[in-house]
């Protein structure tokens, strides 16, 4: 049964669709084409809310997509604006105010770079303004936000695209072809680790002054506390403004697995962790979900782990993680995807698969158990996610980290700390986006 977008939402919202009787409408199939030559393009004038590291890399690298013009710039430190200026031009526009940003009618699309607590509002507000939308991940700060950003999207019909770039990688996306084609047997697990040194008490900038930053703007709805710079600096070590390690770390390992899987979310999550007395979030997290049998792919289980005072493995699962399966394993990154059989396997067995690339395409000879699928020169998934976003701008191309696979990645990384608070798991619908009534503990 065929139905447009606008009524879809509208049955979604009130729980009455499945989200996954619609699989196109998420997930893309194939490759988007990339960017035409700048002589070509619609010119795209974007501003920047939130000028923090993440903020900056991504108007960094917005900016080497031909047509993309900043035009201005805000966050409530006056520090960050001034630096705006001397890495911009004099002529950007800044403001600690927002919304002087979304009345203007030169900017067609906004970043999203501020603390998790603010992403779902301004989303919201912005495609109201009729303004597209690139938000970092984790799109929401709590579940109950989920609904409100979806139809804001629906009925503004503004582009809407998450921040998390690696799905866009073409080792990703090869990882996909290579599930799909069956190389690894049914999946059984994916895992991932992120490990990095001690995290130290928040270091302020030099010569900083309270009176350089808004801090009534920015608490929000959050409880009212007197001005404490590590709350604002370093707010993803606090609950009332981030995610912790989950919806800074995990969601980018989510987004790539149910990228790779087509798979709309897991039914319950459980996680364990640990407080080191910096903030209020954990310093070690231990997550485990659980995926039902989905779109054609049988029940699988992902086991992510995050520690903050392991400075030996150096490992970064986003980077670098695990799919295993009944016949291989596949170990994922940005830039290739290396397969190991338990039995003897050839280049010539993947001759068939669709190009996605160039040398990636091409797989390499490593052992007679061992192939490796590398991109040579490869090293910017960044640029290819927003190549995308603002394809679907101009060409209206699809987006595969859209609106409802962005929710559906942000909300298994809110339920980790959600678990992590409780000491309880966390039974979802990840069709219907709501609770498993009846499953979870009051």
């Amino acid at each position: 049964m065929k139905e447009d977008r606008r009524q879809f939402i509208k049955k979604m919202i009130s729980g009455g669709v499945a989200v996954s009787a619609f699989p196109h409408l998420m997930l893309g199939k194939e490759s988007v084409p990339e960017s035409a030559p700048a002589q070509d393009v619609m010119p795209v004038r974007i501003a920047l809310i939130g000028k923090g590291g993440m903020g900056t890399n991504d108007t960094r690298t917005a900016l080497q997509v031909p047509g993309v013009k900043l035009v201005a710039v805000c966050d409530l430190y006056d520090v960050r604006l001034q630096n705006a200026k001397s890495e911009w031009g004099n002529d950007i526009f800044t403001t600690r105010e927002y919304k002087e940003i979304l009345s203007r009618n030169d900017v067609d699309a906004v970043i999203v770079g501020t603390s998790d607590h603010w992403h779902q509002i301004i989303s919201i507000e912005a495609m109201k303004a009729g303004k597209h939308v690139y938000c970092e991940k984790p799109v929401i700060h709590k579940i109950a936000e989920i609904k409100d950003l979806v139809k804001a999207q629906q009925e503004s019909g503004r582009v809407f695209q998450s921040g998390s770039q690696g799905m866009a990688s073409l080792g990703n996306r090869k990882a996909k072809q290579l599930v799909q084609s069956g190389a690894i047997g049914k999946v059984n697990l994916i895992e991932a680790a992120f490990t990095s040194a001690p995290r130290r008490q928040c270091r302020t900038p030099d010569g900083f002054s309270a009176s350089e930053v808004w801090w009534d703007r920015y608490i929000l709805n959050a409880p009212k506390v007197p001005f404490e710079a590590s709350r604002f600096f370093c707010w993803r070590n606090w609950k009332d403004y981030g995610t912790g390690i989950a919806g800074d770390l995990f969601v980018h390992v989510l987004s790539s697995l149910q990228f790779i899987m087509d798979s709309p979310g897991p039914d319950k999550v459980y996680t364990t962790g640990d407080d080191d007395g910096i903030g209020d979030t954990p310093y070690i997290m231990l997550g485990y979900f659980d995926y039902a049998a989905r779109n054609g792919k049988n029940a699988f289980k992902a086991a992510l782990t995050a520690n903050y005072s392991d400075g030996v493995s150096k490992k970064w699962g986003s980077l670098d993680f695990n799919i295993i399966g009944s016949e291989g394993i596949l170990r994922v990154e940005w830039d290739k995807v290396t397969l190991k059989k338990p039995v003897k396997t050839a280049a010539a067995d993947f001759s068939g698969l669709a190009s996605i690339g160039n040398t990636i395409d091409k797989p390499s000879q490593i052992s007679d158990t061992e192939l490796l699928f590398a991109e040579k020169g490869y090293n910017n998934c960044h640029l290819d996610h927003f190549t995308r976003f603002f394809d679907g701008i101009r060409k209206k191309t699809k987006i595969d980290a859209d609106v409802f696979f962005a929710v559906q990645t942000a909300v298994p990384a809110v339920m980790c700390f959600e678990s992590y608070l409780s000491g309880n798991p966390i039974y979802w619908d990840p069709v219907n986006l709501d609770y498993i009534r009846g499953k979870n503990s009051e």
